[in-house]
């Protein structure tokens, strides 16, 4: 129910003010893939805010003559239709000033390149944690 919860408050909040939200899911440990998109955030993000209850980010003020743009990241742990544990990862672009009043901020082409760009780096990082497992490295 809960994360039903910040699915609906995520894009409740981000009707007035955005382009789509764009989402993909990926398998693996559901609580990790938080704490791997955190870290990938962190590095390539400037200005990051957490929400750890709501497992959000607001990344990166971009500032342009018409207001401010801010990517609004959000996992969320869940099951895909096959019944396998994972996480899905949602990113949007929110303006701020007069481009929440227009619907201004990054196209959904450019949406759907960061979150697959996030989901292959965290897809990648269970793979290595993997591979050292099986190695015996802890």
């Amino acid at each position: 129910m809960k994360r039903f919860l910040g699915v609906g408050l995520l894009l409740i909040a981000a009707l007035p003010a955005s382009a789509q939200t764009a989402s993909v899911f990926v398998k693996g440990n559901g609580p990790q893939c938080w704490l791997d998109v955190r870290q990938i955030v962190h590095q390539r993000g400037k200005e990051v805010e957490e929400d750890n209850q709501k497992q959000a980010l607001r990344v990166g003020r971009f500032s342009t003559a018409a207001g401010d743009v801010f990517l609004s990241v959000q996992v969320v742990t869940e099951k895909n239709k096959k019944g396998e544990e994972g996480c899905r990862i949602f990113v949007e672009g929110r303006g701020g000033g007069s481009l929440a009043i227009k619907g201004q901020g990054p196209s959904d082409v450019d949406n759907t390149r960061i979150v697959n760009s996030i989901a292959g780096e965290v897809s990648s990082m269970q793979k290595d944690r993997e591979k050292k497992k099986k190695a015996g490295n802890p």
